[in-house]
């Protein structure tokens, strides 16, 4: 649409130098209302992907860094040779958009603790590896392994073929039930209830160290570079002093000159 906003202007001219700097920056595209909505939300919905389900997905911060050096150089093309520029807005800082992004930080850490506590291995391991194992995960899968009486199955569910038949007629999965012919058979043993306390206690440590690195980072890298702390402070002053001069020094050379 630029370009042809060009042609149309340059239509009729022989001389190309007659299209001025202000004729080409009238022709350009004007922002949308709502585009620093659009830009922000899509940021918040990518840090929302990246940390709720980087335990499920861990390549999701690489691909969204790939994403975002691109649309650096897309974004500063698109506002540098594409759109008019737009009215200066003051903001003191992102608004809303910042509670928006420390509620998703503080759901992401919840997610991915119960995603690492509750569907993956690593708590049971450790649990076995510091009790029955003794300093080893020798025999962990067989202690993660209960056993079934195939003569339980339903008629319509039972093996069809002989060959499949265990010898002594158990089969093993994975779980931990009481094994069957005991007063508790397929009951909870108390394996599962020490993994689970395991596991709750995992979510808490893990998260609560999480906050902890977190408030730690924040309070050890400033929002505020030192450099534009310095400059802040210079163009404060500056302004006294404008400020004392455009107030006082009128009177002042009034009174040298009388």
């Amino acid at each position: 649409m630029n370009c042809w906003k060009a042609k149309k202007s340059l239509k009729g001219e022989s001389d190309s130098n007659l299209y001025m700097r202000w004729e080409q920056d009238l022709d350009l595209g004007t922002a949308p209302m709502l585009d620093l909505f659009d830009e922000y939300l899509e940021m918040v919905i990518q840090y929302g992907f990246v940390t709720i389900f980087v335990a499920a997905f861990p390549l999701a911060p690489l691909f969204a860094l790939i994403n975002n050096v691109i649309e650096i150089r897309l974004d500063a093309y698109k506002f540098t040779a594409v759109w008019r520029r737009g009215p200066a807005l003051k903001a003191q800082d992102i608004g809303i958009w910042y509670g928006i992004l420390s509620t998703i930080t503080f759901i992401s850490v919840v997610t991915n603790s119960v995603i690492i506590g509750y569907t993956s291995d690593f708590v049971p391991k450790m649990v076995y590896y510091f009790g029955q194992g003794e300093g080893s995960l020798e025999g962990y899968i067989n202690s993660s392994l209960s056993f079934f009486d195939i003569a339980h199955y339903p008629a319509d569910a039972a093996p069809e073929a002989p060959s499949m038949t265990p010898a002594d007629g158990l089969c093993r999965y994975k779980g931990y039930y009481e094994p069957p012919g005991t007063s508790e058979e397929y009951e909870f043993t108390r394996e599962f209830w020490v993994i689970f306390t395991a596991r709750l206690a995992f979510i808490i440590v893990f998260e609560h160290f999480v906050f902890m690195v977190t408030y730690i980072v924040s309070a050890i890298i400033p929002d505020r570079p030192a450099s534009v702390r310095r400059l802040q402070i210079y163009e404060r002053e500056l302004i006294k002093k404008l400020r004392f001069d455009a107030t006082f020094k009128p009177d002042y050379e009034r009174d040298m000159t009388e």
